[in-house]
């Protein structure tokens, strides 16, 4: 049977096959800019958007990390490949001649960051923003070591530009190299929402045997957004808390007290194993930053918090015990129960409303006390009021010790606030018996530490570690240079006896919070200035150890008119004075 169309219907046929045919083209066109695109992305860009679709595909912490670290791989493939096709291409010469590298040269790195945070305030939101704008701060930390080597290649024409090739990967080998330092990246998130994140450190002896004298250590970040809540729980770890940016009040429940204390930066708290906690960022603008350092209680090394309060998200800890178990405990209907523990869903950190934070604020307490009073209180410090422990104008350095803080006695621990100002240097030093865990606040730097440790280590597979006989004479002394470039969210560990040097950039003061362990009766031995150690040992000793005349041993060592912070590399000479505060303290 013939089919017979109308004409009407036919009109409408044909256009149905023309609209089709536009949008496949469309679809094809699309795609091949697409591709197009895809292929000039950079390695960083693609990590970035990597980092954003694992965000989206959440759902659960583990996932998140699994995601990331396949996002890593990826990444350190492609600049692989982009090596390795830069020196075919350039025949060894790295791509210094690259049209990139050239608009690099020509554009500051200052201003392209700044351009680049402005992007993503603008076109970004929520956790995207986060990580667009940690992209910015990877770009402008790669531009600026590119613009050092160019420029401060260590000769007068401005150095080799292969040797400063030659000695940025031996850099980068080194710090990956280096068991002492921690990344931004290592900190993973353990809870995270629209209005803040917790992040962890990983284990310390996870990284090395080496610091398996800290395993029962851990550090932590939390971070929560203007007027906001962190639900009440309590956690299976001692903990001193350290504001490291905004202000906020912590409250914690305590033999049958509640205790809440209202805390700015520089503020510092000891809060019990056990406890439940809860605090809120009062301000209306700037974000909440806490440091914290756990001590765990039942399996060294690991740690858990504890949500009474939940439902979905966090899941309260009441929801594991059976209907008769809770209808009896609370003598109340399991209905009501039900309800009771179901309702929240928003996560650990949430928005309060201006009145509520008000009404929490406005019942703490906070009174700053003189020294005598501190011996037998159990409150807050206030690290910034008291007195700095050394101070010039190249930096300051605040230390809270449990020699004169009660509350820091019972882990034996001491939290310090050290401000380098830009361009000057920490004077070369050790600790006795503390060893120190740092984190970076601000600014931007690095670090050399001499270890004996791991020049053994490498010892045992080479030459170096190697006991030397020479006649009669066997030496066993080796060391190993550990450095690391120190930007925002790092951390790095300073073992007690290991010699150490801590330098800010030209641009930036580098601004440093951290804890010691162990530190009662630790003492800071300086190598180098005015109240540098060695004035203390006699002439003789001197000479003999030096096999140098002890007039001019005397003479080296007096002659750095500054203590404890001094001009950093390339300052000499140059009679720059820097005026700056601890006060300066910011967010990151």
């Amino acid at each position: 049977m013939a089919i017979k169309f109308s004409t009407k219907a036919l009109s409408l046929l044909l256009v149905l096959i023309i609209t089709l045919s536009l949008l496949l083209v469309s679809s094809q066109c699309h795609t091949k800019y697409r591709e197009e695109e895809e292929e000039e992305k950079t390695a960083e860009e693609s990590l970035f958007e990597c980092f954003v679709t694992c965000s989206r595909q959440r759902q659960n912490d583990h996932e998140l990390t699994d995601c990331e670290q396949r996002c890593v791989k990826q990444y350190q493939e492609t600049k692989k490949q982009e090596g390795q096709e830069s020196h075919r291409r350039h025949g060894g010469g790295g791509g210094e001649g690259t049209v990139e590298n050239h608009h690099r040269q020509d554009e500051p790195a200052a201003q392209r960051f700044k351009q680049c945070q402005s992007r993503c305030g603008k076109q970004q939101q929520g956790q995207q923003r986060q990580y667009c704008q940690q992209k910015c701060q990877w770009e402008y930390e790669k531009q600026k070591r590119e613009e050092e080597q160019q420029h401060g290649g260590g000769g007068s024409g401005g150095g080799d530009p292969t040797n400063a090739k030659k000695e940025s990967k031996e850099e980068e080998k080194q710090q990956m190299q280096n068991p002492y330092f921690f990344d931004s990246q290592r900190f993973d998130s353990k809870y995270r929402t629209e209005q803040g994140h917790i992040k962890i450190l990983e284990r310390f002896s996870k990284n090395s045997d080496l610091l398996q004298g800290i395993e029962n250590y851990r550090l932590a970040i939390l971070e929560a957004n203007p007027n906001t809540f962190v639900l009440p729980h309590h956690c299976d770890a001692e903990s001193v808390f350290l504001v490291v940016g905004g202000r906020g009040t912590i409250s914690y429940v305590w033999e049958k007290q509640r205790k809440s204390y209202n805390l700015k930066s520089g503020g510092v708290l000891w809060v019990p194993a056990g406890s439940i906690v809860y605090l809120t960022n009062n301000d209306d603008n700037e974000r909440l930053y806490i440091l914290k350092l756990l001590q765990p209680v039942n399996t060294p090394g690991r740690f858990k918090e504890y949500f009474g309060v939940g439902g979905e998200n966090p899941e309260s800890f009441y929801s594991t015990f059976s209907n008769e178990i809770l209808e009896a405990a609370f003598n109340t209907q399991s209905e009501k129960l039900q309800r009771l523990f179901g309702q929240q869903s928003k996560g650990v950190i949430i928005k309060a409303s201006k009145e509520q934070i008000r009404a929490l604020s406005q019942e703490s307490e906070f009174s700053p006390r003189g020294r005598r009073e501190k011996e037998s209180s159990w409150g807050p410090i206030d690290l910034l009021n008291e007195q700095p422990v050394f101070s010039n104008e190249f930096g300051q350095y605040f230390e809270a010790s449990p020699n004169h803080y009660q509350q820091l006695r019972n882990l034996d621990v001491s939290v310090l606030l050290v401000n380098v100002t830009k361009g000057a240097m920490v004077a070369p030093y050790y600790n006795s018996k503390s060893t120190r865990l740092v984190f970076v606040v601000g600014g931007s730097g690095y670090f050399e530490m001499a270890c004996p440790h791991l020049a053994n280590a490498k010892g045992k597979h080479g030459s170096q570690g190697r006991k030397e006989r020479q006649g009669e004479i066997i030496t066993d002394v080796h060391y190993q240079k550990v450095s690391a470039r120190l930007s925002v969210g790092d951390a790095f560990v300073v073992p007690a006896g290991h010699p150490i040097s801590i330098v800010a950039s030209q641009d930036s003061n580098l601004q440093l919070a951290g804890f010691g362990i162990k530190a009662s009766h630790n003492q800071k031995y300086f190598l180098a200035g005015q109240e540098n150690i060695w004035n203390e040992v006699q002439s003789e000793a001197k000479e003999l150890a030096f096999r140098v005349p002890a007039r001019e041993v005397e003479e080296i060592f007096r002659s750095q008119e500054q203590s404890y912070f001094m001009p950093g590399p390339g300052q000499k000479g140059k009679g720059q004075r820097y005026v700056a505060s601890i006060l300066d303290f910011v967010g990151f």
